[in-house]
């Protein structure tokens, strides 16, 4: 056994991975690294399938040099919001209010059936205590025109859009889009557009009854934040964590290029589509925030005939601009992961990454809930039971290997598919369990 174990050691200092090597000068502000889940292969086993981590992370600065804000946020105020719903909202807003700095840019933007901006697109200065008043006597109204009041809020952002703030669509509904245009398609569109002119848009979904498609397709468009609050009592904590990304952001214009040699044929990254070209896979994220991680997974067949053995398995190349030096120029930071070679299949299992095994799972899995939710949609709902027990099946028996640290997530994703099983059993996925699925989705497929 102890030989075993330091045959592994020696062959693992080959098969190993290679955190960020930064360009010369100051301190880098994101951090890339990359792993691999069998960091040994069997040098006679034919193509061989391993799963390449590539983790993006934010660092922590002793202090960070905040990027003024351009802020509207977008509030509902159609009928179904009456009543606490609306109250909560109102505080949740001005609680926002409260801690923007007097530099921020802040509008307001409320829709019914029509839109109306009630505050202007304007610094904060001394201003709060009238934003406050005007903020307490919003009223509901009636219908939910959606799509015009995101347009008329990234409208409020373009006077003073600039590459020095941070552009951001603060949109808050409970309902549905049904004045004006309410596809899927045609809001998804706007967000790109509006991605376009380096605005993003945050969307938070409250209660059971909005579309959460929509919501996550428009937030998707531009590389934003989704979120769904079944309890209004947590709007607060929402804007709250919101805003506190935004006051954190320590890169943006953030492109991960992932290269592979020869013999190394990327198969798809969990999740993501149309991102892979020929030996490369090219990722864009749109900002980064102090001590947040999103990672990548990346399925690839790896060729021992043709891969040439000494070089690495896939080479990280990061780009961004860093907010943290004033006019700052693009910077750079690298990784690469590599691999080890072996003739005995016990040592290559052995050695096999069981923390991104498992991650890799977990990644699939939400890919395999997007295919139960379509399937349940479509009315085929015995097609949509069967993957769903199969999901659970998969993660039941991944939990027996998992490590400690990743059990949590697993129970707690076993937990939501259960919930869903159970729906399932009376003929469709319920509201609450349909959104708590495709948010578990959107985080994995999005890597946040």
């Amino acid at each position: 056994m102890m030989v075993a174990a330091f045959l592994i050691a020696a062959l693992m200092t080959v098969g190993s991975a290679h955190s960020s090597r930064a360009e010369k000068g100051n301190k880098q502000s994101v951090l890339v690294s990359a792993k691999v889940d069998r960091p040994i292969l069997v040098e006679q086993g034919g193509e061989q399938e391993v799963v390449i981590q590539v983790g993006i992370d934010g660092v922590i600065h002793k202090r960070i040099r905040r990027s003024p804000l351009n802020l509207a946020v977008v509030l509902d105020r159609s009928g179904s919001m009456r009543g606490k719903k609306l109250e909560q909202a109102k505080q949740a807003a001005m609680m926002l209010v409260e801690q923007l700095d007097e530099d921020d840019i802040f509008s307001l933007v409320v829709y019914d059936s029509d839109v109306d901006v009630l505050v202007p697109a304007a610094r904060i200065g001394s201003k709060r205590e009238g934003l406050r008043r005007v903020i307490e006597r919003i009223h509901p109204g009636g219908s939910t025109a959606l799509y015009a009041g995101v347009k008329t809020g990234g409208e409020q952002l373009v006077e003073f859009l600039t590459r020095q703030r941070i552009n951001r669509v603060l949109l808050l509904s409970d309902g549905l889009a049904n004045v004006g245009p309410k596809s899927n398609r045609e809001i998804a569109s706007l967000g790109q557009r509006l991605a376009g002119q380096d605005i993003s848009v945050t969307t938070i979904g409250l209660g059971d009854s909005y579309n959460e498609d929509l919501m996550t397709s428009l937030a998707e468009a531009s590389d934003a934040n989704y979120y769904y609050v079944d309890d209004v009592e947590m709007l607060a904590d929402v804007f709250r964590q919101e805003l506190g990304e935004l006051q954190k952001i320590v890169a943006r214009d953030i492109i991960i290029e992932i290269k592979f040699p020869e013999g190394v044929i990327p198969i798809d990254v969990i999740g993501r589509e149309k991102v892979i070209s020929g030996n490369r896979v090219i990722i864009k994220f749109a900002q980064i925030a102090a001590k947040q991680n999103r990672n990548l997974m990346i399925r690839c067949r790896v060729n021992p005939g043709k891969y040439k053995k000494q070089g690495a398995l896939a080479d990280v190349i990061l780009n961004y601009q860093d907010t943290q030096q004033e006019n700052a120029p693009g910077r750079k930071t690298m990784a690469d992961v590599r691999i080890g070679w072996t003739k005995e299949v016990a040592l290559a299992e052995a050695a096999i990454d069981r923390e991104v095994m498992t991650d890799a799972e977990l990644y699939q899995n939400a890919v395999e809930s997007k295919q139960t939710i379509d399937l349940a949609d479509r009315g085929e709902v015995g097609k949509a039971r069967a993957q769903i027990r199969g999901q659970i099946a998969k993660l039941s028996s991944i939990a027996v290997s998992a490590p400690a640290s990743k059990q949590k997530e697993i129970k707690d994703e076993i937990a939501v598919l259960e919930e869903n099983k159970r729906d399932l059993e009376s003929g469709k996925l319920e509201k609450a369990g349909r959104k708590q699925m495709q948010l578990n989705v959107y985080k994995k497929s999005n890597s946040k």
